[in-house]
């Protein structure tokens, strides 16, 4: 018997394709084993129809939405508020309708930093030399993570290297640019490195730069997660590194948007992460 019967909610995901997302099985989920009275949808919203599409949705009544690819920016131009974890990013990957307004919410940083101290819980910012591959908005997330954490030393290595640099004038002068052609120097006394771009994600090109140089024993974080045992993780273990992909980061950055739609706090489960693992390995 689900709760608060009469009251039926409704959430979803949109972006293009919408296929390849995860987030019905996650939020499902959570509504089963919470028992809410709620359907969670996803739903193709192509580019030139986002901002008719997102009113119509917030006409429907929707607690709030998910936002994945390619709407995570562009949807930022048609929101009432945005929260400053949003602002900082520059994209939104949560919807939340209020009182008649459409807030824009990023909580990859939230996502991030609980799937960092869950895997590492010894984890020492102030003693880290961290190495952030890429420059999207994965990656400000990411970083402004471990500018909040007051890690050691922070660099960011990207094929655009003005997307880079934009980040450290937005966000530090504590964070050191690499060109791309400079990979192997970048590695030099790393003891964490983060995949933030798309290489190694399935469909994608392989990521085949060795990490040669970075210290044995470190840390290496890839944001992908499918396949389960990424390309950039392979990479890693040559180098006796310590690797975990993105799966427990998808995890939690959905647990705030839950929360606030529903008023009910998800947890985490090895059930529920096993759930997600079983639908990349079909």
């Amino acid at each position: 018997m689900y709760k608060d019967k009469l009251e039926l909610k409704i959430a979803g995901v949109i972006g293009d394709p919408i296929n390849h997302t995860r987030s019905p099985l996650i939020h499902q989920y959570w509504i089963n084993k919470n028992q809410i009275n709620c359907f969670y949808i996803p739903i193709r919203v192509r580019s030139f129809e986002l901002e008719k599409k997102l009113f119509y949705i917030k006409e429907l009544n929707f607690s709030g939405l998910n936002v994945t690819i390619p709407h995570k920016e562009n949807i930022l131009n048609f929101v009432d508020e945005i929260k400053d974890s949003a602002k900082v990013i520059g994209a939104a990957n949560t919807i939340y309708f209020k009182n008649g307004k459409i807030i824009a919410d990023n909580t990859d940083t939230y996502g991030f930093y609980q799937s960092l101290i869950k895997n590492f819980p010894n984890y020492n910012f102030k003693k880290e030399k961290v190495l952030v591959i890429g420059a999207g908005g994965a990656s400000r997330a990411v970083t402004s993570v471990f500018l909040k954490q007051n890690i050691q030393e922070i660099r960011i290595i990207n094929r655009n290297i003005d997307k880079a640099m934009k980040i450290k004038n937005d966000l530090s002068s504590k964070i050191k640019i690499y060109n791309w052609s400079e990979f192997p120097i970048s590695l030099n006394e790393i003891t964490t490195i983060v995949n933030t771009t798309s290489l190694g994600n399935l469909g994608s090109e392989h990521f085949n730069l060795s990490l040669k140089g970075v210290k044995k024993g470190g840390i290496a974080i890839d944001l992908i997660y499918n396949p389960l045992k990424t390309s950039f993780m392979k990479q890693a273990e040559k180098e006796n590194m310590r690797a975990i992909n993105g799966l427990d980061m998808l995890i939690y950055q959905a647990k705030s948007g839950f929360q606030n739609w529903f008023k009910n706090k998800p947890t985490y489960t090895n059930e529920l992460r096993k759930i997600i693992e079983d639908s990349i390995k079909s």
